[in-house]
């Protein structure tokens, strides 16, 4: 006869990835905080170290929430649970992780107006700049105009 999984041994397990959702997203919100200030700096190089960070974690939540896929059609209360406090916890950090995913959602809007600000204040820099070359470079013109070949000016 086969082996089969016991149901503690399913809640254990199911116990195991929640614990691991809740601290990748822990520290996805750590480099948030992190990614927020790098964009407040303008430092575009500490900013793309942060973002490769988060994307590891970001491949290690998608994996675990890829685990968790079996665990959603089951019925929660059918579960069999080792204690009530193990299960109380479970729920817990249920409740934290959905809090800390919809937090994260946030705070990464937010970094998103900000980079988006960030951008649009450097294109209006450019913009800016590229008008007073243009200008400089139209009175230029208009100055070399006003000498003759000889190099005598034609001003009285």
């Amino acid at each position: 006869m086969a082996t089969s999984t016991t149901p503690a041994h399913n809640t254990e397990r199911l116990f195991e990835l929640i614990e691991t959702k809740l601290h990748l997203l822990e520290e996805m919100q750590a480099l948030t905080i992190e990614q927020a200030d790098q964009v407040a700096q303008h430092d575009m190089t500490s900013l793309m170290v942060v973002l490769s960070r988060k994307q590891s974690l970001m491949e290690s939540l998608q994996s675990v929430q890829l685990e968790l896929i079996s665990y959603r059609d089951e019925d929660p209360d059918a579960r069999v649970w080792s204690s009530p406090d193990k299960r109380t916890r479970c729920k817990a950090m249920v409740q934290r992780s959905d809090q800390l995913l919809s937090e994260l959602i946030v705070q990464e809007n937010r970094c998103l107006d900000n980079m988006n600000l960030k951008r649009d204040s450097v294109l209006t820099q450019l913009q800016q700049n590229v008008a007073a070359s243009q200008l400089q470079a139209a009175y230029g013109s208009v100055n070399s105009l006003d000498q003759t070949e000889d190099g005598f000016s034609l001003e009285g």
